[in-house]
Order: C-alpha cells, then sequence, then structure tokens
C-alpha cells in the first residue's frame, strides 16, 4: 500500500540518471519529499515556488557571484524545495564552501553532477514516476472507499472503521465525539487515554496531530483525530484516508438519526393528543423522561411550518429537514419533537436552558435555518411560512403556544406581509387583540363608530383623507413629517387637518380618544385586507 504521494530525495538519488551524482551537503535531508522537478535559471525564485520541488540548475545565473549564489540558496530554503541539483564542468568548476556550509545548517541536500546530463531525461523520468504515485494513490483511494462502505454494511461500522483507519495509517486513532466518551483505536490504558485527552486540549491541531471534523447538515457529531508516532509526520495520504473515514463515519450517523427521526414520526398519537391538551404536566413529564432521562423542560414553544407545494413533499424530504432542525435546534438548547397535521409540519421546542433569553436563542437557531445551504437544493421541503406560536412554562398548555402560532399564520395572511418566511406571534402586537375582535361583531361597529365620518367623506369626494389620519397618527402629531411623508406642502396638510378635526372634532388628537382611532385604523386594514 503507497503512503506518500510524492518521491524522496534518497529514492531519486538511486534512479538511474543519478548514478554520477554526487551529495555534497544537506545530508540530513535526503528525507525531504519531492512533488516536482523544475529547471531554473533565475535569480529570484521565491515568487515560482510552491514547495517540495527539486531544482536542476547548471548555475550559470550565479557562477561568478557568491553574493547571488548565496541568495538563491536561501530563497530554495525558506521556500521549502526538496533541494538542488548542479551541473559542474560546463559553468561551474566547484561549489563554494560558504554555500556547502550553509546546505549543511538547514539540512538543504546539494547534488553535483560530475559530467554532463541531460535535464530533459531527468524531468521527464522523474514526472513520469510521479504521475505513477499519484495514479496508485487514486487506486488506493477508491479501494479505501469500497472497503469503508463495505464496513457501513456490517454490525459495528463505527468501531470497524476507526481500526480500518489505524490499521491503514498505522497511528493512534482517536473519535471525540460531542457528547460521549472518547474511544481510542489500537486501546491504551487509561493513563494513556488521559495523556492523550490533555494534551489534545493543550497542543494546537496541526503540530504533532491531525483533526478532521465529522460533521453533515451543518452539525458537527464529533472529532476524528490522527496521533502519529513520535518523530514521524503525517503524510497528505494519510489526510485523504482520514478526511474518506470521516466522511463514511458521518454518514453512518446520519443514518442513525434517520432511522431514529422516522420512528419518532410513528410515535405521533401521544403528541396528537399532547397537542390537544388531554394530558397532565405529570404524565408529560414521565413520557419525556422514557425518551431522555436529562429531560427537564423549562417551558416549551410550538412552530408551525407550512411548505410551498405539501402535497409535493415526500415524507424522506421532511425527515431530513426535521433532521437540519435537531441539528441546529439542539446547539442553542432546545429539544425537539415534530409531527404532522391539518397538512402542516408542527416542530415542539423544549427549552433546556435559562427561559431568560429563550427567545433570543430561538431567533438565532432560525436565522442559521434559513441561511442554511440546504434548505437550496431538493433535499428538503420548500418553505412558505414558519409561525412562532407564544412561550408557556407549563408542558399542559402546549396548545396555547400551538394556537397562537396558526393565530400568528392567520394574521400575516391576512396582512399580506412577505417580508419574512419565519413569523413570531410575540410580534403581532395589537393585531393579535383585533384578531380576538373579529370574531364577534363588536370590531366593526367600535371601528365604524370612530372612521365612518372620514370614510364616507372619502367616497363622496373621491379623496384619501383617510391615509392622512393614519400617516399623521403614525408621525405623533408632527406636521413637518407628515407633510414629507405625503409629499405635500404645509399648507396642503393643514387644510386636510382641518377637515379631519370638522369630521372627527377637535379632540381627536387627545387621548384616550386618539387611542380608539389609532385601535380603528389598524382594525381598518386588517379587515380591509
Amino acid at each position: 500500500m503507497l503512503r506518500m504521494t510524492s518521491l524522496t530525495v534518497q529514492e531519486v538519488l538511486e534512479r538511474e540518471q543519478f548514478q554520477n551524482a554526487t551529495v555534497i551537503a544537506g545530508r540530513e535531508g535526503l528525507n525531504r519529499r519531492i512533488k516536482w522537478v523544475h529547471v531554473m535559471e533565475v535569480t529570484s525564485v521565491r515568487q515560482l515556488l510552491n514547495g517540495d520541488e527539486l531544482i536542476l540548475s547548471t548555475g550559470f545565473v550565479w557562477k561568478d557571484n557568491l553574493d547571488v549564489f548565496l541568495s538563491i540558496v536561501k530563497q530554495l530554503i525558506q521556500s521549502n524545495a526538496a533541494g538542488l541539483c548542479i551541473e559542474i564542468g560546463t559553468y561551474m568548476d566547484s561549489i563554494p564552501e560558504e554555500i556547502i556550509q550553509l546546505a549543511d545548517e538547514s539540512k538543504f541536500p546539494i547534488i553535483i553532477f560530475n559530467q554532463e546530463v541531460r535535464f530533459v531525461d531527468i524531468t521527464q523520468d522523474l514526472h513520469s514516476l510521479l504521475i505513477a504515485h499519484h495514479y496508485q494513490l487514486i487506486s488506493d483511494l477508491e479501494q479505501f472507499s469500497q472497503e469503508l462502505n463495505s464496513l457501513l454494511l456490517q454490525p459495528q461500522c463505527l468501531q470497524n472503521i476507526l481500526a480500518h483507519l489505524s490499521n491503514k495509517t498505522g497511528m493512534q486513532v482517536i473519535y471525540q465525539p460531542k457528547d460521549g466518551q472518547a474511544q481510542f483505536v489500537p486501546d491504551v490504558s487509561n493513563e494513556k487515554k488521559e495523556t492523550f485527552l490533555h494534551f489534545i486540549t493543550l497542543q494546537p491541531m496541526g503540530k504533532g496531530l491531525v483533526l478532521q471534523n465529522v460533521q453533515a447538515m451543518d452539525y458537527l457529531f464529533a472529532k476524528l483525530i490522527l496521533v502519529p508516532a513520535p518523530h514521524t509526520s503525517v503524510s497528505d495520504y494519510d489526510m485523504l484516508l482520514l478526511d474518506r473515514s470521516a466522511t463514511a463515519i458521518a454518514q453512518f450517523l446520519l443514518r442513525e438519526l434517520y432511522i431514529e427521526e422516522k420512528k419518532r414520526v410513528k410515535e405521533t398519537e401521544w403528541l396528537y393528543d399532547w397537542l390537544e391538551g388531554k394530558h397532565t404536566e405529570e404524565r408529560i413529564l414521565s413520557y419525556l423522561v422514557d425518551i431522555d432521562a436529562t429531560l427537564i423542560p423549562k417551558g416549551l414553544l410550538v412552530c408551525t411550518c407550512r411548505f410551498v407545494n405539501k402535497k409535493n413533499e415526500t415524507s424522506s424530504q421532511i425527515t431530513y429537514f426535521m433532521l437540519l432542525v435537531r441539528s441546529l435546534f439542539e446547539q442553542e438548547g432546545f429539544f425537539v419533537l415534530s409531527l404532522t397535521t391539518r397538512n402542516k409540519l408542527v416542530i415542539i421546542l423544549l427549552n433546556r436552558r435559562e427561559e431568560s433569553d429563550v427567545i433570543q436563542r430561538l431567533r438565532t437557531a432560525f436565522d442559521r435555518l434559513m441561511a442554511n445551504d440546504t434548505l437550496k437544493n431538493r433535499t428538503v421541503p420548500e418553505i412558505d411560512r414558519i409561525s412562532i406560536g407564544k412561550h408557556v412554562r407549563l408542558l399542559k398548555e402546549m396548545h396555547k403556544s400551538y394556537e397562537s402560532s396558526l393565530e400568528a399564520l392567520t394574521i400575516n395572511d391576512k396582512l399580506c406581509n412577505k417580508s419574512s418566511k419565519v413569523i413570531y406571534h410575540q410580534d403581532f402586537h395589537i393585531y393579535r387583540m383585533i384578531f380576538q375582535l373579529t370574531k364577534n361583531k363588536e370590531l366593526q361597529e367600535f371601528m365604524f363608530d370612530y372612521l365612518s365620518p372620514v370614510i364616507h367623506y372619502d367616497e363622496k369626494n373621491n379623496s384619501n383623507l383617510l391615509n392622512t389620519l393614519k400617516v399623521y397618527m403614525c408621525c405623533n402629531g408632527s406636521k413637518k413629517e407628515t407633510a414629507e411623508q405625503l409629499y405635500v406642502v404645509r399648507q396642503t396638510l393643514y387644510h386636510r387637518l382641518e377637515k379631519l378635526e370638522e369630521l372627527l372634532g377637535k379632540d381627536f388628537m387627545s387621548s384616550p380618544k386618539r387611542q380608539a382611532i389609532e385601535f380603528s385604523l389598524h382594525a381598518y386594514d386588517y379587515l380591509q385586507t
């Protein structure tokens, strides 16, 4: 099995083209990796290199200038080049002692050819070898991926994947879930486990160990860590193995969540009764403890989710949508339950944390949900509106939160508000009272008691005095601001206000008459739409 994506300088020296080559400096750096071979005859090289290149040169540009030669070697070292090969005899007869000393100190290999060589043969040979390495790498990775797919179909696949990764890399593998104990493959003593975990906490990733997040649908499940043996490093190939293993584990965990979500959907009968207020507080708490022994909710909220075309949504799309919701809202301290009723998805959010910031955390979670890229594809259904009911402290009063979420949907539809896909019952303020009053005739009678003179005047004169009244109220009686918003001159506004005084009375801006008129204006807008 190939372990590296590149050659080393030592391996290159064994090639036929290097039979007459001699290492004159930097012997301690012969284990440097070579990812490419580059012919270079310029004085400024730093911006031309990516690192790990073996440089071939005749020395023409520095043959008579030691300072330039030193500058070039320093640039190569700083650029992390693999080494420098120089042809001796054509332009240079020897390598200065200062260059040899610099290369030895930096463990930077310098190789000389004592006779003329064809650089084209060297580059062709080594590039062919590197390409063969990359081809073998792809084949090995494909085989490794197939092996992981096979392990996903077997029992205890998580442990098997960790063991397989450890065998392929020859390294200690640590699987650290977000919630739960870390797993070590191969297993080690408790003392070593504590040492590893302490080291992971203190040591920045990339210095002695490598970490790969196990995540899906914007949710971090765990961390997968490789710990190399002392005095060894993690190769690019090892990194690719780690990445594919993390992806396989994420697929396994996502599958487990999907199965769990499907089971929850089947257990909705009890939730229907809860939604209708048929259970006592004690019975609800007992039910929740059976689900999660640590679940002691501090109140709850109910969200009603309506999709653009509910009939075309499949159960799998709903399930994936709930997986996304669960992953985001659990991070903000909510335990999530769900059920489908009346062609809508009902999401129950049980608050695990303090009540003081529950709305703030809720808004944060919904902002992240609506910004998630998953909503832009067809994996989950397209959202028309999500309505959030009021927060209730008693679990048995969940039906009140559910009813308020439906009320918010109705109010939002009535007002034709399309500015946001996520709406909150508490944000509708006075319209909540108007909604309740629309259930009887008193609201319309109350509204016309205050507005009918203006409404009849507008109908008779084909004017819009009612709009002037509305803007004047919104501007808190500021004539200047009202004139600006209506785009009229002051005299025109004064004439209209005089007419309003004539129709409504000179005291129409005094409290509580003003409050009654403002309420009537909101009621009029609601009933008209």
